[in-house]
């Protein structure tokens, strides 16, 4: 076999390769052997069938898995012995490529290929760290959040601020209705929206309902809407109100503390003081990974193959679309949003596969990978999280083929980790 590389710009190559006709006619003999022990026909013993009887009957089928074995088996061993990196499959059709056992095989194929990037400034890069301090403001809604999570919803006589209510909702453009639901939950808040949009006239008309009244507000919807049965118009919003209730919190006082099992209310304050700066001090070193990463994207010029971006946009786009039908919006509305967004994420999807190339390359520069050991604890904390059981974790990660993914991510993790200790890092306030 013989191949020639040809460089087509930046991430992209065509490989030539011809396959010599003996080559050819010995994997086609190999084919046919394969097929003479597998095969049973009438008036033969398994093994026996003579070759002539073969090739009329399997002959085109033959030379077809041959022609596709042997290209395969060239373009790998091609990628293998000139050190290709390819990302994405090869641009051919096989089927076009002519095939016959008296002549060479050749044919072409493009690949797209990982950028080639030869890491450079990123020891000692100097950022700056913005000071951690818990505040006594911090300290306080820490523990008014944890008091929520002992809250519980207790029935009311009057909707009040941040009072939940059960009701019957409808909404209708003129005397067309757009939405029905029944026994519906709804938090009256200031934020409060309507079909993804702010409806302040929906929460003015709430408060102070009782149960078996019927409240209506009329809510304006934006041009732009992202739904196109809803933009400019002006809908009616009803709800008849069943149950009105009150989030009754434990009041935050010594006794509340012993029912958490802790000795008084400041060792509750001394234990959220201290899991609130080590989430503020994780957050400004993200920050800081961030600020680096940065720097150094600006100092290396990175192109990107074109398949593994607009796979990787596809991929986006399609989670993007899931997740605004999951919240209500139509299969064909959701797809206008997100083509209308496309420009936006687009461009952060290339800084992302940019980040991940520049620091793939700086980790195989320094030599730092992921210890199995490494990932196991991973796992380990993931089941500890999640009360599971890490052999049950690991075997639902292997199953959907993930366990690559977290691999890498932990890699990424240690790198961005390295490029931090090796930073030169101002702390301000």
């Amino acid at each position: 076999m013989k191949s020639e590389i040809e460089n087509l710009g930046p991430c992209k190559i065509k490989i030539k390769v011809e396959i010599p006709t003996d080559e050819i006619r010995d994997k086609v003999e190999e084919k046919y052997n394969e097929v003479r022990q597998n095969v049973s026909l009438p008036g033969f013993r398994k093994g026996h069938v003579p070759r002539p009887i073969l090739e009329k009957r399997f002959g085109k089928s033959v030379e077809a898995d041959a022609k596709v074995d042997l290209i395969e088996k060239s373009i790998a061993k091609t990628l293998e012995e000139k050190k290709i990196q390819a990302v994405g499959d090869p641009d051919m059709d096989p089927e076009k490529i002519e095939f016959a056992l008296d002549k060479p095989l050749n044919f072409e194929l493009t690949v797209e290929t990982k950028p080639e990037i030869k890491p450079k400034d990123y020891l000692g890069v100097a950022v700056s760290k913005k000071k951690t301090e818990v505040t006594d403001e911090d300290l306080t809604k820490a523990l008014e959040r944890l008091a929520e999570t002992r809250a519980e919803w207790v029935p009311a006589e009057v909707v009040a601020d941040d009072d939940m209510v059960i009701a019957d909702l409808t909404l209708k453009d003129g005397e067309t209705q757009l939405l029905s639901e029944e026994n519906m939950r709804v938090v009256v808040a200031k934020d409060i929206e309507v079909a993804h949009q702010p409806a302040p006239q929906v929460y003015k008309a709430l408060l102070g309902a009782k149960s078996g009244d019927s409240r209506t507000a009329v809510v304006e919807m934006p041009a732009d809407h992202q739904d196109e049965k809803l933009k400019g118009k002006k809908v009616t919003f009803s709800a008849v109100v069943k149950e009105v209730k009150h989030l009754n919190k434990p009041v935050i006082n010594e006794e509340w503390a012993k029912s958490l099992d802790y000795e008084s209310l400041d060792a509750v304050k001394v234990e959220l003081k201290r899991r609130l700066a080590t989430e503020k001090d994780a957050a400004a070193l993200r920050g800081v990974e961030s600020e680096i990463l940065d720097d150094l994207l600006k100092k290396h010029e990175i192109p990107l193959p074109e398949a593994l971006l607009r796979k990787f946009a596809e991929r986006s786009e399609e989670r993007a679309k899931l997740d605004l039908q999951l919240r209500g919006v139509s299969a064909e509305e959701a797809g206008k949003i997100v083509e209308k967004e496309r420009d936006g994420s687009r461009g952060e999807l290339e800084k992302t596969l940019r980040s991940h190339f520049l620091l793939e390359a700086i980790g195989q520069k320094e030599r730092i990978f992921v210890t199995e050991d490494e990932v196991e604890s991973r796992i380990d904390q993931m089941a500890m999280a999640y009360r599971r059981n890490p052999g049950e974790v690991r075997g639902e990660l292997e199953e959907r083929g993930q366990m690559s993914e977290l691999r890498s991510t932990l890699r990424e993790e240690k790198i961005r980790r390295f490029l931090r200790e090796k930073a030169k890092i101002t702390e301000t306030n």
